[in-house]
């Protein structure tokens, strides 16, 4: 059987009538329509906006109370002891976390054994308990420097100690992680330069694990705002005590809970953009770092 060719365009010349211009020719790809998706999608905005027409008009919500308590003075107070808690206790708990997870990479093995020991035991016991545990410190240790301890030991700072100490646990082994994730060599040949393991490790590892901790430290700190509602169980004035005095008194349960949801939704919100752009901050800057440094060995091979 002969089978006809097809003459390929020479450059210079037309395609004669018959010939086809294979260059010419674009295969455009078309996606078949995924009619299961967009039913899906139709489905759950449904269901969505149905759930929200409930609730908008529930009775038992009273969301005029809400609008109400909304931007309360006592709402607004507690706001503030919530981010001052959170806050404090990420501040303290990286400082703490800093210093065991070095112990945990120490030669020393003893040094080693006291900072595994330490993340064993504040990760493994809950949150809860050791806020409860820290607000009945006074049955252990009646007196701490010469003051009574439960003087001393208010629910904010029964809630500040536990959250920070719980909190480093969990730290220490972020900051661990991103020191593994600097290659040992450049510690190595960094002291083979005349730097002391310090001056190493604040000069070359620490600006590289910044860019690998930054985001488990911002979800750390999201679930560590969250998290301090539980000092709620021991009066320590953040915003779930404040709505739970208010709502103590009027009996209006449900609206006020919305209104801490409302409150705990936002500062999340805050929180996460905020960590956005700085983990973009920080690729930026590696980015940069690392095409300066493309551009540096260009030249030297130029120059060589």
């Amino acid at each position: 059987m002969n089978l006809e060719r097809v003459a390929a365009p020479v450059a210079g010349r037309l395609p004669e009538q018959g010939e086809v211009d294979r260059r010419s020719v674009a295969v455009k790809a078309r996606r078949r329509p995924r009619y299961g998706q967009w039913l899906t999608a139709v489905l759950a905005l449904a269901a969505f906006a149905a759930l929200v027409r409930s609730q908008a008009t529930n009775p038992n919500l009273d969301w005029a109370v809400t609008g109400q308590y909304l931007f309360h003075p006592m709402i607004l107070d507690g706001i503030k002891i919530t981010l001052l808690l959170s806050v404090l206790s990420m501040l303290i708990s990286i400082v703490m976390a800093f210093v065991v997870a070095l112990m945990t990479q120490s030669q020393n093995k003893v040094a080693s054994l006291i900072g595994r020991a330490y993340v064993w035991f504040f990760r493994g016991v809950p949150m809860l308990v050791q806020v409860l545990l820290w607000f009945n410190m006074a049955v252990l240790f009646p007196r701490i420097l010469g003051q009574d301890t439960n003087t001393l030991i208010s629910g904010f700072t029964a809630g500040l100690c536990a959250l920070s100490l719980a909190e480093s646990g969990y730290m220490a082994e972020i900051i661990r992680g991103g020191i593994l994730s600097v290659p040992p060599g450049q510690t190595d040949a960094a002291v083979s330069i005349g730097l002391t393991r310090p001056q190493a490790l604040r000069r070359i590892v620490l600006p590289q694990t910044i860019r690998v901790i930054i985001p488990p430290t911002g979800n750390q700190f999201i679930g560590l705002l969250k998290a301090s509602a539980l000092v709620s169980v021991i009066g320590g004035s953040d915003l779930l005590t404040k709505t739970q005095l208010i709502y103590g008194q009027n009996f209006k349960i449900l609206p006020l809970l919305a209104v801490a949801t409302i409150w705990y939704l936002a500062l999340v919100s805050i929180a996460s953009v905020g960590q956005h752009f700085l983990e973009r901050h920080f690729s930026a800057s590696a980015g940069h770092r690392k095409a300066a440094g493309s551009r540096g060995r260009r030249t030297r091979k130029a120059t060589s």
